[in-house]
């Protein structure tokens, strides 16, 4: 019975001391006196400094697209459906689109110093799809287009939340290398109906 008892005891003060470890620092001293102050500083020796990077280690620090140029044999360059994203993808409806081909694509601008798979396997793509267009480019150059996030304090001081673009060179890839050769030569037998035929318009 005693043993209940106490069980029972243990269970109620429990949450009410969590309670007052929550409440009471943030009393006014005005109605309660030295206890808000008491009890703040008795949890200093419990306490866990708390700040942003327990809930996000590594935050992202800025917006980035990446923007490819095609150039083809006779020298003319193009720029590719991925510019679109660099036009006019700077809120945040991208974000929440999420089809395969935006996750793969976000995914294929991490780490634009060292290797990624994602992205040489992306760009092979771009080579195919662009093949199906009339001509295969002879090479896709990627570029990131980053825009940093302005702090909290900047924007409240009236500076824009994005700062300006910043474009640089990732990567090239060249489409008549393999295996991107022999993916477009593949996907022209299975999927011959995607492709442009011979004298329809080229690429534009």
């Amino acid at each position: 019975m005693l043993k209940r008892l106490s069980l029972r005891l243990l269970h109620a003060l429990v949450p009410t001391a969590m309670v007052v470890a929550i409440v009471a620092p943030t009393l006014p001293s005005q109605g309660f006196g030295p206890t808000p102050g008491l009890v703040a500083r008795g949890l200093l020796w419990i306490s866990v400094k708390q700040n942003w990077g327990m809930y996000a280690p590594d935050p992202q620090r800025a917006q980035i697209y990446m923007d490819l140029e095609a150039e083809y044999a006779d020298g003319s360059t193009a720029l590719l459906r991925e510019h679109d994203d660099v036009l006019q993808g700077w809120g945040t409806t991208w974000a929440w689109r999420k089809t395969r081909v935006d996750i793969w694509r976000f995914y294929a601008n991490f780490h634009a110093e060292g290797r990624n798979d994602n992205r040489t396997w992306y760009l092979r793509s771009v080579c195919v799809r662009e093949a199906r267009t009339g001509e295969a480019p002879r090479k896709i150059s990627m570029f990131h287009v980053k825009r940093r996030f302005a702090s909290p304090a900047a924007v409240r001081a009236g500076k824009p939340g994005l700062g300006e673009p910043d474009r640089r060179l990732v990567t090239v890839q060249y489409c008549g290398t393999e295996p991107a050769r022999s993916m477009i030569e593949r996907d022209r037998e299975l999927n011959p109906e995607l492709y442009v035929q011979p004298g329809a318009a080229p690429h534009g």
